[in-house]
């Protein structure tokens, strides 16, 4: 079994050297600090897979996206207008049957990093501007359920 986790990005989507550089660390203090998050581009054959998932044209294999280098990346990096699109499976190899199962019963999730907001299948929350990204670690966004939208306005 082996997990893949697709993003796809209104524009290309650049990591920004301070992530690079966590990245390539090769010593660390603690256990937390073994952290990562990576972006590649798709590889062509997935492409025809995920055909009509995303509503975003660049599209991307990601790693890491629980992390808080992910979390960096939206608090710092995400800039006014983009958004951000996030779908995960835990088997890559029977993706056909999770999005079916995703079409057949959607549970989206949305998150609007610039107003603060999370919303689910359950409601919609409010985060603490000031503690957001710890907020969110503790909240759902990776899923197989549904894409999840990150947007900044």
């Amino acid at each position: 079994m082996s997990q893949i986790t697709f993003l796809a990005s209104s524009k290309p989507f650049i990591m920004p050297d301070e992530i690079k550089e966590l990245n390539n660390r090769t010593a660390y203090t603690s256990e937390e600090e073994a952290v990562f998050f990576s972006v590649q581009k798709l590889d062509p054959l997935w492409v025809k897979e995920i055909e009509g998932l995303f509503s975003m044209p660049y599209l991307y294999e990601a790693a890491g996206l629980e992390s808080p280098l992910f979390l960096t990346y939206l608090e710092k990096y995400m800039e006014t207008g983009d958004v951000l699109e996030l779908y995960s499976v835990p088997n890559q190899h029977a993706l056909q049957k999770y999005i079916q199962r995703m079409w057949e019963n959607p549970e989206p999730i949305h998150v609007n990093i610039g107003s603060f907001t999370y919303q689910d299948i359950h409601g919609s929350y409010q985060l603490t501007p000031k503690k957001w990204t710890e907020e969110l670690s503790r909240k759902k966004y990776i899923t197989d359920r549904s894409v999840t939208t990150f947007v900044k306005y």
